[in-house]
């Protein structure tokens, strides 16, 4: 079953903004065509922007940024 995080106090990131599913062990991470996109850092690379709708498999360590500080560190 999908859960939703609501985050609050921000209303510069997309009410929709981003999807992260586990799908065989691995962490998978949509931006969902948000305003101001979405931003990951896997460890060891440069950051790089998703490109809106493209499921993106990344790695535990991998920093996801929603803009206007707000994001978070994929653990295990």
């Amino acid at each position: 079953m999908p859960q939703y995080v609501r985050i609050v106090g921000s209303s510069d990131i997309s009410r929709n903004h981003v999807r992260i599913e586990v799908t065989g062990g691995v962490v998978v991470v949509s931006d969902l065509h948000s305003r101001n996109g979405t931003d990951i850092v896997m460890p060891g690379r440069p950051p790089q922007r998703l490109r809106a709708g493209e499921p993106t498999a990344v790695m535990p360590g991998t920093v996801v940024d929603l803009g206007s500080g707000i994001a978070f560190t994929v653990r295990r």
